[in-house]
């Protein structure tokens, strides 16, 4: 039997499979003060990102604490639900977004 793997592909017309996009290497500045765009994204999940930030720190303690407010963008936007009563209710529990923390890498434009 014949495995389904690729199925659509194969259907409409992608008869070779694509190689895997390599994957993002994460950045953090070689040196303070640093200045420059940065943007959180989760390594495979490319819809999990927030926006460029312009970013301007001047140690690695401010550095940490910028990462830390960007995931927590992350977390705000992504990680609750608004039902149709208007109850925002947590989409992801603790041990689920620790798990999504993880996989978040940050990149430079």
């Amino acid at each position: 039997m014949r495995p389904r793997v690729g199925f659509f592909r194969r259907l409409f017309g992608g008869a070779k499979a694509q190689p895997p996009a390599p994957k993002a290497r994460p950045f953090a500045p070689d040196a303070f003060p640093f200045a420059g765009e940065v943007r959180v994204r989760h390594e495979e999940y490319d819809r999990l990102s927030t926006g460029w930030w312009a970013v301007a720190v001047n140690s690695p303690e401010e550095w940490g604490a910028k990462v830390a407010e960007m995931q927590e963008g992350i977390r705000r936007h992504f990680g609750f639900y608004t039902t149709k009563k208007g109850e925002v209710v947590p989409r992801w529990g603790n041990r689920t977004w620790e798990r999504v923390r993880r996989s978040l890498i940050v990149e430079r434009r």
